[in-house]
């Protein structure tokens, strides 16, 4: 009978960068480690990640059944780390003769060699600092978080034991199973003192959205005049009610409320939190990391979707009347008040709408949002500039996965010559109306240094009073000039023709060609402006 004597964590860790296929081994090991470079390491993986022993070495393991490991050991030998089924890879277990390790483990007075067919994959670096048993294993699978949503559900722990007879032989009439709960000394300690079983952090509180008089009303037969009568309060409406009545409540937008009021779900109204961090602005607020989340609405229901996009973007809001209001014309629709403070001036807004989706929405249902987009909402009308910058992007996703170009894989070859430069193109698509919210909400906080250089280099770009490298104006074709330093292009042809008039007169002066050095400071393009300048010598050579 199994029991663990000391306590352990189930955890899922979300990395910021996607781990590929092929740095796996950089971060997680299933092998035993070189003894002569790492002892310290060899010795911790050798006494704490051996698995069992089981099988015929032990097969009264607990992990065994009907003969065999339920949790597949020993393990196969692999040269090479493989995506496995489920997303979950084949670790590296390679064979004393190609390069793995054993070692040798004294069970039961007898010596017994394992190899890396037995060792529990880890991570080098917890291993080294803990020394103790930490599986960690890399989880590409949606498997992953059911197991740890549903584990705290999952009951207390549970023993099989039975008696067998001495000599090891299973004879059916003295051979009794029974299941019985247990409770070992820390669980029992845990649970007397009454200490918490699981948590759930941080705060999570759902806000409505719905049109006026749009709330969902439960009634029977008896109360269905009166319920229609009295539409009941929601936390939208009493967040409109909060905003005339509390001066503090005016600065938030409607999914910051959660912040610092809580819900009092009988009264139906919002109330200021009495525990957290106070404010010294706001004297009798206090602030929690406590989460707002307004519910999603698809893009076919207009109106209510357009209403939820002007809810995280206006603040104090004081009814539905308000949020069609602006600059004092009231608009015939929540879609048009979206258009007039300008929030459907480029495809921001859908972006959001993909980013929030892809977190909780399966691939068919992301497919099919993208298709009622492309129906009902979006411009369908686009430029071959645009989708030769969209082919680009997809191709430079495909090549860092290890892939080739578009070509092979059954698209469109972009054509990369005629490409604007990435810098350019980000300077075109700034969020402006986020930009001016931004400026309008720290301006006020600079102190008196910041302030001076913020006026000195605003009065240089409005009243081009620039110099010594300032911006200063706009060319008739729509660049930048830049006094004493240069001028922006758009494309990367038009660069390659500005530095390189002549290649093929002066390509073996070197001093000419370290003068014209393209400096490219993201490194993604001076491979490609190599390139093109080896098919100009090419071209003129032939």
């Amino acid at each position: 009978m199994a029991e663990a004597r000391t306590t352990y964590a189930h955890i899922l860790v979300w990395l910021q960068e996607t781990l590929h296929v092929l740095k796996v081994d950089d971060f997680i090991s299933a092998e035993i480690p070189n003894p002569e470079e790492d002892p310290e390491l060899f010795n911790c993986i050798t006494t704490q990640m051996v698995h069992g022993p089981c099988g015929v070495i032990n097969p009264f393991s607990p992990c065994m059944k009907n003969g065999r490991c339920t949790k597949g050991y020993p393990r196969d030998f692999l040269k090479e780390t493989q995506t496995g089924r489920d997303g979950y890879p084949l670790y590296r277990r390679r064979r004393p003769e190609d390069g793995g390790f054993s070692t040798v483990i004294i069970i039961r007075h007898s010596e017994v060699v394992f190899d890396n067919r037995w060792i529990v994959p880890y991570c080098p670096l917890l291993s080294r600092i803990f020394c103790a048993h930490i599986n960690v294993e890399y989880c590409n699978s949606i498997k992953s978080i059911k197991h740890v949503c549903k584990y705290i559900n999952k009951g207390s722990d549970m023993a099989v034991f039975d008696v067998t007879s001495c000599d090891g032989i299973a004879h059916n009439e003295v051979n009794h199973y029974e299941m019985g709960r247990y409770i070992s000394s820390n669980e029992a300690v845990w649970r007397i003192l009454n200490f918490p079983i699981h948590e759930r952090h941080p705060t999570v509180i759902h806000l409505s959205v719905h049109l006026e008089n749009g709330q969902r009303v439960y009634f029977t037969e008896g109360n269905a005049a009166e319920r229609a009568r009295f539409a009941p309060e929601t936390t939208l409406t009493a967040f409109f009610r909060l905003c005339n009545e509390d001066e503090f409540a005016r600065t938030l937008f409607y999914h910051q409320v959660t912040r610092y009021y809580t819900w009092d779900s009988k009264n139906k109204k919002w109330s200021r939190r009495k525990v957290g961090q106070s404010l010294s602005d706001y004297p009798g607020i206090k602030s929690t990391d406590a989460i707002g989340r307004v519910y999603t609405v698809h893009p076919n229901n207009s109106e209510c979707f357009h209403l939820r996009l002007l809810l995280h973007e206006v603040p104090d809001p004081t009814s539905f009347q308000y949020l069609k209001t602006f600059e004092g014309r009231i608009c015939s629709n929540y879609k048009e008040a979206c258009q007039v403070r300008g929030l459907l001036e480029n495809d921001e807004h859908w972006n959001v709408t993909l980013e929030e989706a892809a977190f909780m929405h399966s691939p068919r249902m992301l497919r099919d949002l993208f298709a009622v987009m492309l129906q009902r909402n979006m411009d369908l009308e686009f430029s071959t500039e645009i989708l030769n910058e969209a082919l680009i992007i997809i191709e430079d996703k495909v090549r860092s996965l290890g892939g080739s170009d578009l070509k092979s894989v059954g698209l469109p070859q972009p054509n990369r010559d005629s490409s604007t430069i990435d810098d350019v193109l980000r300077e075109r698509t700034y969020n402006v109306s986020e930009l001016r919210r931004f400026l309008e909400e720290n301006e006020g906080k600079m102190l008196p240094d910041q302030r001076e250089i913020f006026q000195k280099i605003t009065d240089s770009v409005f009243q081009e009073t620039g110099g010594n490298g300032s911006f200063t104006s706009l060319d008739p074709d729509g660049a930048v000039s830049l006094k004493n330093i240069g001028r922006i292009v758009n494309t990367e042809e038009e660069l390659l023709r500005a530095v390189f008039p002549n290649l093929p007169d002066f390509f073996q002066d070197h001093v000419s060609l370290c003068q014209r050095a393209i400096l490219d400071p993201q490194n993604q393009t001076d491979m490609y402006h190599s390139h093109q300048c080896n098919l100009q010598l090419l071209f003129c050579y032939k």
